[in-house]
């Protein structure tokens, strides 16, 4: 029981697929950049110190941070997140630059979709589904399933409490002042049926709680009760 339960908290810390392709092509930009360069300007893509130096320093300054941010964004680090932003606006910024002081077609048509590309991943990060994890002091992890607003009578440890959201994997539920810890495992009353969960966050007006051990039985009950409050 012990290891399943390590098994259910380790579910919760899943990151996002496309957050792992976004993390990777950050860490495959540079080499990228540098392949594009060698090929369109015909450098010796196997003289990288002579190559580099004849890159303009800020599209270096890119490639290396490139690396920071893709690292930062796969271990789930608040910096990385803060630099992805910083590198994004960078990005954007020169290759707009670019488009109007290169004149070659095709390299301004490649700045254009960097850039598109960069919009579309700020947009993405700014997600607050997505931004939450970064931002956090202690893992909380990604949330897989939409909580619906729900007001319902539970009990947690036997203590009557009424929720704010649900789904059929977790819960926040009104506990201003909880005396819990994150992590804690707390059993949980729910139309009868007792569960298992455990406290994924807390702030001042509530807690977060993750179901534990569920069932498919436990699970389809509270998608009967949330259907029956939309």
């Amino acid at each position: 029981m012990e290891q399943e339960g390590q098994m259910e908290r380790r579910k919760r810390y899943k990151r996002p697929l496309s957050l792992v392709i976004i993390g990777t092509l950050f860490l495959l930009f540079p080499i990228w950049n540098y392949l594009s360069i060698c090929i369109m300007s015909g450098y010796p893509y196997y003289r990288p110190l002579y190559v580099l130096g004849k890159m303009d320093p800020l599209v270096v300054l890119l490639m290396v941070l490139s690396l920071a941010v893709g690292v930062g964004l796969l271990l789930v680090k608040r910096w990385g997140w803060r630099l992805f932003f910083a590198f994004a606006a960078l990005l954007i910024g020169y290759n707009v630059w670019a488009v109007f002081s290169l004149p070659d077609y095709w390299i301004n048509i490649m700045y254009l979709v960097y850039s598109a590309l960069g919009v579309a991943a700020a947009i993405y990060f700014l997600r607050p589904d997505i931004s939450t994890p970064f931002m956090k002091m202690y893992p909380r992890g990604w949330r897989f399933e939409k909580r619906q607003p729900v007001q319902h009578d539970i009990k947690i440890d036997g203590k009557p409490f009424k929720t704010r959201d649900l789904s059929p994997r977790g819960l926040y539920v009104d506990w201003p002042e909880c005396d819990a810890e994150v992590g804690q495992e707390v059993e949980i009353e729910v139309e009868g049926m007792l569960l298992k969960g455990g406290i994924v966050r807390i702030d001042s007006n509530g807690a977060g709680i993750a179901f534990r051990y569920q069932r498919k039985e436990s699970r389809n009950t509270i998608k009967n009760l949330l259907s029956a409050t939309v």
